[in-house]
């Protein structure tokens, strides 16, 4: 994909997003002159940074990611193997956008979740379960026994933990598959697969699904061994309008996220660097490209961050706010937005190009984004309606899974993976940045306390849970097909 082909995907996955936001803000509450302009630039910014960002990985990221998987079975060193899938995944996870735009909108409206915990937490359960999903494409073991074994421990511990890590939890899983770690783990798995006697490319699939697995149980066990709760009276973020002066504010998230991002992009650069010229007897060129492209990549996060949290995030809270007490009209809101950020979705777009490659065109790109997008625009209209009339989340999210269980025995071997790697990549910088602020912003105006740390979170879990249900079915629709019922 050339740097045209990217701008233009990225113009067409935020603008009507931006668009949709900038008409509600005018309707709700009109802009002056300085804040429309500041909106304005953070759309440019975004823009432009995402564009940066997505360059950045497939130039320099994706290529390392392939010869790291490709190299792994090589060893014939499980020690190796296990050291290597730790690494780079507790490292890529830490550096994804989308974990640091959810840590911060959790830890502060949640006090008692430790920021540093939570991202922690969250990459050592991704790290932990790609270890699993390596093991599974090297040794041949059943993609669908340990799915089924990983969901239901998440069923278990759904029980036992206390209300207000619940939405918490199940919105982890769908928040650590972003675009820097997609790629990276589509890359890896398929760099495995690309070695020894597998029976396709297609086997490749599964590792984003079994990576979503893990911060689930990870925040889950922190819920069960957690103390009592406490809770903050903010609805996750000040409005930018309301900082005396917007300009020193973008400016201070400027060098807020310079300052972040550096800290998670070293250690991750300094890591491929050494596998590159230690392990791949890479050339320094090589090693100069792979550090060009991650610099890139950088740089993209940096611009891309300060424009959502300084123009995307308070205006969705604020639009959330406005319209708490308007439950129709947040319902189709959600379905429409929903339907938008997955839709344009590149973590999307990526897979389903992914997969009309490796099925040799069976399975078409267009045919996996339409489906994965009608099934979060009906997960998302419902998680309006349950922050809006206060009902439990376990009410849909319990029956979905052992629903997406249910259809993954009863569907086409094939596309296991395939389902539930796409629940991971329906969750991107816009889902969470979009759809998650505002829906915390209609919870922190209804509710207060637990209540609101209970109500504010778990759309994004409905978002990743849509393709697991959505393909789940289209999945027994391939097998019935391929057995000539139909």
């Amino acid at each position: 994909m050339d740097a045209l082909e990217t701008a233009k995907e990225v113009l067409v996955s935020t603008l009507p997003i931006a668009a949709i936001l900038f008409v509600l803000r005018l309707i709700l509450v009109p802009f002056d002159l300085e804040e429309t302009a500041m909106f304005l630039l953070c759309v440019l910014m975004v823009l432009v940074g995402f564009t940066m960002f997505l360059i950045g990985v497939e130039k320099g990221i994706n290529p390392v990611g392939e010869a790291i998987g490709s190299e792994i079975p090589k060893r014939r060193s499980r020690f190796f193997m296990v050291a290597v899938v730790f690494t780079i995944s507790f490292l890529v996870t830490v550096a994804e956008p989308d974990v640091a735009v959810f840590a911060t909108q959790v830890t502060e409206l949640f006090t008692s979740m430790n920021k540093d915990t939570m991202v922690y937490g969250i990459a050592a359960g991704v790290a932990l379960f790609l270890i699993i999903a390596a093991c599974r494409i090297v040794f041949k073991f059943s993609l669908r026994i340990l799915i089924t074994i990983g969901y239901v421990i998440v069923l278990v511990l759904l029980f036992m933990t206390p209300a207000e890590y619940v939405g918490i939890s199940v919105d982890s899983g769908g928040v650590t598959t972003g675009p820097m770690t997609v790629p990276i783990l589509l890359s890896l798995g398929i760099g495995i697969c690309s070695v020894g006697k597998f029976r396709n490319e297609l086997d490749g699939y599964g590792m984003i699904g079994l990576a979503s697995i893990g911060p689930i149980i990870a925040l889950l066990v922190i819920g069960v061994a957690s103390g009592d709760p406490v809770f903050g009276s903010s609805s996750g973020g000040e409005v930018v309008h309301a900082t005396e002066n917007i300009w020193v504010a973008m400016g201070h998230e400027l060098c807020h996220e310079v300052y972040n991002v550096a800290i998670a992009i070293v250690p991750l650069t300094i890591f491929f660097a050494f596998f590159q010229r230690t392990f791949l007897r890479f050339t320094w060129n090589a090693v100069k490209r792979m550090l060009l492209g991650l610099t890139l990549a950088a740089a993209g996060v940096i611009i891309f961050l300060t424009g959502i949290y300084t123009g995307f995030i308070p205006l969705a809270t604020e639009i959330g706010t406005k319209l708490a007490d308007l439950p129709i009209v947040l319902i189709l809101l959600g379905a429409l937005l929903g339907f938008l950020v997955a839709i344009a979705e590149p973590a999307v777009a990526i897979l389903a190009s992914r997969v009309e490659e490796s099925s040799g065109k069976n399975v078409s790109k267009n045919t996996i984004k339409m489906v994965v997008s009608s099934g979060v625009a009906l997960f998302v209209a419902i998680g309006m309606a349950k922050v809006c009339f206060n009902f439990d989340i376990l009410y849909i999210i319990v029956p979905g899974f052992i629903l997406a269980i249910i259809l993954m025995w009863l569907g086409d071997k094939d596309m296991v993976g395939i389902t539930f790697d796409a629940g991971g990549v329906a969750t991107g910088p816009m889902s969470v940045a979009i759809i998650s602020t505002m829906y915390t912003g209609v919870a922190a105006t209804l509710y207060t306390g637990s209540d609101a740390v209970i109500n504010g979170f778990g759309v994004i879990s409905l978002i990743a849970l849509a393709p697991l249900v959505f393909l789940g079915f289209f999945s027994v629709y391939i097998r019935l097909l391929k057995e000539g019922r139909i």
